[in-house]
This record gives C-alpha cells, structure tokens and sequence, in this order.
C-alpha cells in the first residue's frame, strides 16, 4: 500500500513535493526482536490484569467487612434502644406504679436500702451511742 501510486518526475511532468513526507527506513526488526517484544507486552498485560484482580478482590474483601461493621453497629444500636426503652418503661413503673408487682419492687428496693443504712450506721465507729439511736430514728 505505502509503495502503490509512487510516481517520479521526468521532463515534461511537474510534481508538486510540497505535501510529500520523506520516509528514513526504521532499524531493521529481526524476529528474534518481535519475539522478545511480544513477550514483555504480554508480561506487563499479565501485570496489569492481576493487579486489576488483586483489587477487584480487595474491595470485595473490603466491602464484605464494611458490610460485617454496619451490620454489628445496627446490631448494637438496636441494642441500646431497646436497653432505652426498657429502662424508660422501669423508671416510669418506679415513678407511676399501677401492678402489685411493681410496688412490691418498690418496696423490696426501699427494704434493701433501709438495711443499707442501717448496717452503715451500726457499723459506724465515729459515732456514738446515742447518736447511732438518732440516726437510726
């Protein structure tokens, strides 16, 4: 194709060269050379689509783990609602009891606590005796 429609210039034909590209001859390419040259292409191909694979199984290693950490904070935010709420629902059985059962909570934890108090003060060595029976009363 490239030597097709070469045509010199003889008396009585004009050529114009103004557009013409003047060609040099490339080093010669033995086959040896596109052998060699075929192999370090197809390394550095290798190269890049390992890598490619290497990243591909990366981020999908990554997102597995991203997806892992957003599941167990969901986990745990749900957990702490639920702690939320069931301590609102304990703190409004204290503060507005309606079931025997809550005011026999409230009276057991009022029994413990009076016991409490009381081992503190019995136990109590800077106070005297009849200060312990004031704080008693």
């Amino acid at each position: 194709m490239r030597e097709f429609g070469v045509q010199m210039e003889k008396t009585g034909l004009y050529i114009d060269k103004r557009q013409d590209k003047v060609m040099y001859p490339k080093k010669y390419f033995s086959s040896a050379m596109w052998q060699k040259q075929r192999e370090e292409t197809t390394l550095y191909i290798q190269c890049h689509v390992r890598a490619w694979f290497a990243r591909k199984h990366t981020n999908a290693l990554r997102k597995l783990r991203d997806d892992r950490d957003q599941e167990l904070l969901k986990k745990q935010n749900e957990l702490r609602l639920q702690e939320e709420s069931k301590h609102k629902e304990e703190i409004e059985r204290r503060m507005h009891p309606k079931k025997a059962h809550d005011f026999e909570i409230l009276y057991n934890e009022l029994e413990a606590w009076r016991k409490n108090e009381t081992k503190k003060i019995n136990n109590s060595i800077e106070l005297k005796e009849d200060q312990k029976k004031l704080a008693l009363q």
